[in-house]
């Protein structure tokens, strides 16, 4: 019995222990059941503090993740960086390289200085294509000026016309105003203005025939030129050898092409049979000038100053009789170079075309020559 009392003791006491957990020590005991009171001021600090610790505590995490993600972006700044450093070094490498380059260019060069020597022989060739050229241009310029000189007409022409122009209108004024004087007036001023219209038809078809002529003569210049430009080429290659030594020139403009031949590569001093080499010179020049048969050859001889002495005399008692064998002679070489015999006409000027002063030894050396001209043919 004492043992049963004590189990219900115990049963009891574990139901009170049971419901002490959900007291709360805050309420008050009233007629048997709970009552609850409001928190104090003290408690809502408490609470606002761990609230607000609770609040610090998630910022610090997230600050935590915030340099955990700036370290991991710092090192890949790095790295690139680091990247651009080691392309910054290759690129400085391969300039190094290419200057390295460059100046072993420079010493090859300086080392090939030696070709100079082979470059100055050529000058002479070189010097020869340049006067050409120079020839070319003073035989456009000449072509130029002479279709300058032939618009000159064209504006005259044009100037009249104008000053037609003008009185005509002056007499249409006269007769507006003399409308109201007398009819005989204005009959006179009538006639001056048809005769007036007649000179300005007239002229305005004569400046149109000009402007005709001038075409066809701005053609037919070109045309003549481009032909005279090519055997001037084919004489320049042929002649080359003599030319590069100063015994020929080709020389184009004023519608005509000039072969000047020294006399010293054509003849002896007195002579008129030509040498070997005066004879090949005008066999090529011939065979050039064969090509073009609508063009006239002349072959002109001329000396320097100085009279004819000795035992020459009884060949050619004066400059002029040696002067015109030459020129003969000339012929008989460019015939045998292909030109027709029939195209070729000769003179001899002997002293009176200088081409430079009789003065000195140079200037008389220069007048001693033989002249082949190329014209159109009238």
């Amino acid at each position: 019995m004492k043992a049963m009392k004590i189990f219900v003791l115990a049963v009891s006491m574990l139901a009170i222990a049971g419901n002490a957990g959900a007291i709360d020590f805050g309420a008050i005991c009233c007629d048997g059941g709970y009552e609850y009171r409001h928190p104090s001021a003290w408690e809502k600090e408490q609470q606002r503090i761990k609230d607000e610790l609770a609040a610090a505590k998630k910022q610090l995490a997230d600050r935590e993740r915030d340099i955990a993600s700036l370290r991991s972006s710092s090192s890949d700044a790095l790295k690139s960086a680091q990247a651009d450093l080691d392309q910054s070094k290759a690129r400085t490498a391969d300039l190094e390289r290419q200057l390295a380059d460059r100046d072993r260019e420079m010493a090859s060069l300086r080392s090939s200085a030696g070709d100079s020597s082979r470059l100055a022989s050529q000058l002479p060739s070189v010097q020869a294509e340049r006067d050409r050229l120079a020839a070319e241009l003073a035989a456009s310029q000449a072509s130029l000026a002479a279709l300058q000189a032939g618009a000159g007409d064209k504006d005259k022409l044009a100037a009249d016309l104008a000053a037609a122009k003008q009185r005509n209108a002056e007499l249409e004024a006269q007769v507006a105003a003399a409308q109201s004087s007398g009819a005989a007036d204005k009959d006179k001023l009538a006639a001056e203005l048809a005769a007036s219209n007649q000179r300005v038809a007239d002229l305005e078809k004569q400046l149109a025939d000009r402007d005709r002529q001038l075409a066809a003569l701005r053609g037919d210049l070109s045309a003549e030129m481009a032909k005279l430009s090519e055997a001037q080429r084919g004489l320049v290659r042929a002649l080359r050898p003599e030319i590069e030594q100063g015994n020929i020139t080709v020389d184009l403009n004023n519608e005509r092409l000039l072969i000047n031949l020294a006399s010293s590569m054509l003849f002896g001093s007195g002579e008129d049979q030509l040498k070997p080499a005066g004879v090949d010179a005008l066999k090529r020049v011939g065979a050039i000038l064969k090509d073009y048969p609508e063009y006239a050859v002349e072959v002109d001889g001329h000396t320097d100053n100085r009279p004819i002495r000795s035992s020459l005399k009884k060949r050619f008692p004066t400059n002029k009789e040696l002067s015109e064998a030459r020129a003969t002679n000339g012929i008989t070489a460019l015939a045998e170079g292909g030109v027709s015999a029939g195209t070729i006409t000769s003179a001899g000027y002997a002293d009176t075309r200088p081409v430079a002063p009789n003065t000195t030894d140079e200037g008389r050396q220069k007048n001693r020559r033989v002249e082949v001209r190329v014209t159109p043919k009238s």
